[in-house]
Order: C-alpha cells, then sequence, then structure tokens
C-alpha cells in the first residue's frame, strides 16, 4: 500500500484550509506520441474528531482510463501524520499517476510548512 508519513506537523488542519480545488496536468512523451494524465483534487472533508481528511481525487490516464478515490489523511500523534489511499475506495491499479497524487499532498503541506520533514515512505522516487 503506498503511503508518506511527514514528521514534525506543528499544524494538521492547515491543509484543510488551505485547500483549492487543483488540476495536475502531466504531459508524457513516448515514441511519436504526447499523452496526458490529468489529477484533479476536487473536495475535502474533515472529520468531526479533526484526526481526518478525506481528499476526493480522480485520475484521468491515457485519454480515458479514468479512476476515482480518495485520499486519507491521517493524524496519528501530535506532530506525525500518514498519508495514504482510503481503503473503502481504493483504485485497482496503482498506477504512477495515482502515486503522484499521494506526494502531491505530501509536497503541500511542506509549502504550508516548510519544517515537516518526510519519514517513513515506499514513495521516495515521486518526492523529488
Amino acid at each position: 500500500m503506498p503511503h508518506i508519513v511527514l514528521t514534525n506537523v506543528s499544524d494538521f488542519e492547515s491543509f484543510y484550509h488551505n485547500f483549492k480545488k487543483e488540476v495536475l496536468i502531466i504531459k508524457n512523451e513516448e515514441k511519436d506520441q504526447t499523452t496526458s494524465t490529468i489529477i484533479r483534487f476536487e473536495d475535502i472533508l474533515l472529520n468531526q474528531l479533526k484526526n481526518l481528511l478525506l481528499i476526493k481525487t480522480i485520475v484521468i490516464e491515457n485519454g480515458n482510463q479514468s479512476q476515482t478515490y480518495y485520499i486519507m489523511v491521517m493524524k496519528k500523534n501530535n506532530d506525525q501524520i500518514t498519508i495514504r489511499l482510503d481503503p473503502l475506495t481504493d483504485p485497482i491499479n496503482k498506477t504512477d499517476a495515482v502515486k503522484t497524487s499521494l506526494a502531491n499532498i505530501a509536497k503541500q503541506y511542506k509549502k504550508i510548512d516548510p519544517e515537516i520533514a518526510i519519514g517513513r515512505t515506499n514513495l521516495e522516487q515521486y518526492l523529488l
């Protein structure tokens, strides 16, 4: 299961308050063809306990293959969060675009608070 752990997080809700619907377009150039991957962050939900975010995400690859799922951001303790796919909406294909969407959430947290550090993850190459 792809995941990213962020440490030294001082404000869990900062991403919720700064969330803007966003569309990422990634151009892939392969052998005389140019295709685009689209990643769209649709909506964000914060639970009542304020320890869980769900981010509705849509990924469109190869012009017509689309997957809709939620990215789950969970507060683990006072200064640590985990970013992963929601098990109830887990996409069948964990493509590069799905993994890139998770990494993008981590990068957005780091933009909001540069003191945040990347902890354990199996998505190192997507965080560069």
